[in-house]
């Protein structure tokens, strides 16, 4: 007996068979129950969806023994001879080999005549998007206004190329690719038939490679079949169909956190050994940055396909990473994946992408660093440290301040939250509560300097602008001059007293964004400048200028420093 391959033998004969398109069958079973069935479909979707066989099963339906029904039987001779394509009454053809007019001229000639057998003729036309346009149009009227017994049925990969006369003639239904558990769940319904035993992993591979293709995924079980036997292992899967296992994707990103050159040319040999196009391994390594991207995000490791022994894999290894760093080296695999292909020599460039990898600093975040107050410039603008109980040892190399650089950024800053106290409290000593105040206060003064009040000093004033513009407006004419008894002295000139009435009037809520905009308790003082604008005021702004410019060279130092990236 002649042997007959998966996708044939298990291919689905009635609409409950279909599976990963409930949105079709359903509409199509509702149609034959309330006789609605329309005169043109048009199937559109990826390939291997179940486009063609749902126009058999269609047509299986209207030609069922005993008149038109959606339950028919499919083991009757007429439906027998539709699913083999032997069926008279049923004309299959494909687009791409009969795409010229003359072809679908015959076919409206046919159609009149009425059918021998079944109760409709049923015109299936695969491919159709290949049909040429002088063919299309001599389909129109045909399809517009059908014999009472014709019916057409049109499948496609590439609904774009179809014209919309056409489309605006059928009733559209666009199939999904078939979801990884749908396929591995028919995967196994057809495995225990078979008698064929095969682990989660086995299958969690074939489903990912089918693609969102059943008829590919029962392609790649027949191969896989023909490989293992009636024992699939997850092994033998992996070398069957020449996949990089998922073991050397976790040693290229723990080469590449470790810094381990070693290991990293040990994987890449390993790479070239299984025979992948340089591409595919490219694309696999993108993946798996992508897998520890979703692992980072909160129940983002959910919207992954695979088991959870491989989900709890990729939790543990992206605790090691910073989301910055792997969206980095996401970004330089995702550029040679423009250009490997036109490479002369695709590995040689994976591998030198590989070593570039291997030498890109961890990230370091600029703001952070500055606030952290570890790094200044001196009088010759060199680079030097200020002296607190957390500072990097200027004997430190480039390599050794990039880590310590490290630790400041991980320690995320504390907001200082103002207590209330409770004044009707006899127990506590109003003079130490006072006392405490001040160390408090002074305590949390000492994180601010008026440099960097001053250069964030805009960026306050606009988030004011959102929550009071009124009061925005006149903070526009002030200055932030320095920080006394942790008050910030702010020069305001140019303004009316009733303008300063309305800034006293709203003390609080100015006193709340800046504790939100600095992280601190801080309050604020007027000193009311001139009704005109003074050199004294242009003298600060200037000051504020210099200090802006200042940073900007300190941060240039600093990229320099460590051979560097600003990353906006």
């Amino acid at each position: 007996m002649t042997y007959k391959v998966l996708s044939l033998k298990w291919r689905p004969q009635v609409f409950s068979d279909i599976v990963g398109q409930d949105h079709v069958t359903k509409t199509l079973v509702n149609a034959f129950k309330k006789d609605r069935v329309a005169q043109g479909y048009i199937f559109t979707g990826p390939r291997g969806v179940g486009k063609t066989t749902t126009a058999r099963i269609l047509s299986m339906a209207l030609n069922a023994e005993g008149g038109t029904r959606y339950d028919f039987d499919p083991n009757t001779t007429i439906a027998m001879e539709i699913s083999q394509g032997r069926a008279l009454d049923v004309l299959e053809i494909d687009g791409a080999s009969n795409r010229g007019i003359e072809e679908i001229r015959n076919l409206r000639e046919q159609i009149k005549f009425a059918p021998m057998v079944g109760q409709y003729k049923v015109i299936i036309i695969d491919e159709v998007h290949m049909l040429t346009n002088p063919a299309f149009n001599a389909l129109l009227r045909t399809l517009e206004e059908p014999p009472a017994h014709g019916k057409f049925i049109f499948c496609t990969t590439d609904i774009h190329k179809v014209p919309a006369t056409i489309i605006s003639r059928c009733q559209r239904f666009d199939f999904n690719r078939i979801a990884t558990d749908t396929i591995i769940s028919r995967i196994s319904y057809i495995l225990e038939k078979e008698k064929i035993k095969a682990d989660e992993d086995s299958l969690q591979t074939i489903a990912r490679k089918a693609d969102g293709s059943m008829r590919d995924g029962l392609s790649i079980l027949d191969q896989v079949i023909s490989f293992c036997g009636s024992d699939i292992s997850y092994e033998q899967t992996v070398s069957a169909l020449g996949i990089i296992p998922n073991d050397l994707y976790f040693d290229y990103t723990k080469a590449l956190i470790d810094k381990n050159g070693t290991l990293m040319i040990e994987v890449l040999d390993r790479f070239g050994r299984y025979g992948v196009p340089a591409s595919e391994v490219n694309n696999g390594i993108r993946n798996h940055l992508k897998n520890l991207l979703y692992s980072k995000i909160t129940n983002g490791i959910d919207l992954l396909d695979m088991n959870k022994e491989n989900k709890n894999l990729y939790l543990a290894h992206a605790a090691d990473w910073d989301n910055r760093d792997l969206l980095r080296i996401s970004q330089t695999v995702s550029d040679v994946a423009t250009y490997i292909n036109r490479s002369d020599d695709p590995y040689l460039l994976l591998e030198i992408t590989a070593l570039k990898l291997l030498e890109m600093d961890k990230s370091v975040s600029l703001d952070e660093l500055f606030k952290s107050g570890s790094l200044h410039m001196d009088g010759n603008d060199q680079i030097i440290e200020k002296k607190k109980p957390e500072t990097i040892d200027k004997n430190h190399s480039p390599n050794d301040l990039s880590k310590d650089s490290m630790d400041i950024e991980k320690k995320a800053p504390v907001d200082i939250v103002p207590e209330k106290i409770d004044e009707t409290n006899n127990n506590i000593d109003s003079t130490d509560q006072e006392e405490d105040g001040n160390n408090n206060n002074s305590d949390s003064i000492n994180e601010l300097d008026i440099d960097e009040v001053q250069q964030k000093w805009k960026g306050f004033i606009e988030k004011v602008h959102i929550k009071k513009p009124s009061i925005a407006s006149i903070l526009d004419k002030s200055i932030p001059l320095r920080i006394e008894n942790g008050l910030i002295i702010i020069q305001i000139s140019g303004v009316l007293d009733f303008h300063l009435n309305m800034i006293e009037n709203n003390t609080e809520v100015i006193n709340d964004m800046l504790g939100s905009e600095f992280r601190s308790n801080i309050g604020f003082s007027i000193e009311k400048g001139s009704d005109e604008p003074t050199d004294n005021l242009d003298e600060n702004k200037n000051m504020v200028s210099e200090n802006i410019e200042k940073n900007e060279q300190l941060r240039d130092k600093i990229v320099d420093l460590f051979d560097g990236e600003i990353i906006t």
